[in-house]
């Protein structure tokens, strides 16, 4: 049996603003009970993965606080375990403080562990995917590094500022490139990799050697064009959550319940930490529309298209409208939503109508009271 690691590289997270300014992206609640973080996780768990790392890059404290038991996604945890990496000597320094160089202060974890193949997935690209498939093309093919795509053909609107990837006919990767939209037709990257351990050292080692700022990306562009990597092509469900537009947007997107299945199903579960809260609520004047409603809300008011999170209280004759509100918020009686992101622990009592688009919705901060 294989032995394999998981590693959910952290660093490529993608900045929402103030959102994630104090969190990270992978802590960041979705639909409603689940973390960014969940869906790699599950990911590999699902893939029978069961040794897992994280490389953080800040906000570690909200990554520690999501993650305080590593059973809930792990299918057989007495053979696994997982951990969470941290480049305590380069974190004040951006340059420094990459995915390469946290791997090179953490690698005691190949020292201590008899790896053969390193699995590498981000936070913000959204799918579902067994790895067991990318192994084993990995395994057929005798590859060194396998790197996972998806052709798409509306690449103009779509994946804009995402890496995309030079093919040959050989199915080899010869290039990566950022979408500047362009062209309809492009090959975006899902930032997802499976290496073997040996030529992984390596890359770590060729890097630590060539470049102190580089990170895995900028290795995999460098050795490209001379050495044979391998690409899996990937056919299913793929979002990139890289703006506050697009959390909206996909969230709101899975609320249909034929794209949710894409994602997951019972076959394919996302598993995350429980809360004991009590069930929702729903009062006199409730009314609620193809949304998803958390436990321990209370909702007296009208909710369409929307995510309520966990213990959020919305008052009577309230619409809430294609709005993400997280958990502990207060909507008070008669106030209108419509494309608004509410934080945490927010009040919404003075203002009466607050109204964004789906391209530029309004975001509420954590803890405001408006």
């Amino acid at each position: 049996m294989n032995r394999i690691l998981g590693i959910i590289n952290l660093h490529n997270e993608k900045d929402l603003g103030e959102i994630t300014s104090k969190r990270s992206l992978g802590s960041l609640t979705f639909l409603g009970r689940y973390s960014f973080c969940d869906i790699p996780l599950s990911n590999f768990g699902n893939s029978k993965i069961n040794s897992t790392a994280i490389l953080v890059k800040k906000n570690i404290r909200s990554i520690i606080r999501h993650i305080d038991d590593f059973r809930v996604y792990s299918e057989n945890s007495k053979l696994g375990s997982s951990v969470t990496l941290f480049n305590e000597k380069s974190a004040n320094n951006d340059l420094y403080n990459t995915d390469i160089n946290n791997l090179l202060e953490n690698k005691w974890i190949f020292d201590e562990n008899d790896f053969d193949y390193v699995v590498i997935a981000p936070t913000h690209m959204i799918y579902r995917l067994n790895f067991q498939d990318v192994i084993h093309q990995h395994q057929l093919l005798k590859s060194d590094i396998t790197v996972c795509y998806k052709k798409i053909e509306n690449g103009k609107k779509e994946f804009t500022n995402s890496d995309a990837y030079l093919i040959d006919e050989n199915n080899h990767l010869k290039g990566i490139y950022i979408n500047k939209g362009t062209e309809n037709k492009i090959n975006v990257s899902m930032e997802t990799y499976v290496i073997n351990t040996t030529k992984f050292l390596e890359i770590l080692d060729f890097a630590n050697r060539t470049s102190q700022f580089f990170t895995l990306r900028d290795v995999l562009k460098y050795i490209c064009t001379t050495l044979e990597i391998d690409t899996y092509k990937y056919e299913g469900y793929l979002r990139s959550i890289d703006s506050l537009s697009s959390y909206l947007k996909c969230s709101l997107e899975l609320l249909d319940s034929s794209v949710l299945s894409q994602l997951m199903n019972d076959n394919w579960p996302i598993n995350t930490k429980t809360h004991d809260t009590p069930p929702t609520r729903y009062l006199e004047y409730a009314d609620v529309k193809n949304s998803f409603i958390s436990n321990g809300a209370i909702i007296d008011g009208k909710v369409e298209n929307s995510v309520i999170c966990r213990s959020v209280k919305i008052g009577k004759n309230a619409i809430i409208k294609n709005s993400i509100i997280l958990s502990d918020s207060i909507i008070s009686e008669g106030v209108k939503l419509e494309n608004v992101v509410v934080d945490k622990n927010c009040k919404i009592i003075h203002i009466k109508s607050l109204k964004g688009s789906k391209n530029r919705p309004i975001y509420i901060k954590q803890g405001d009271i408006v």
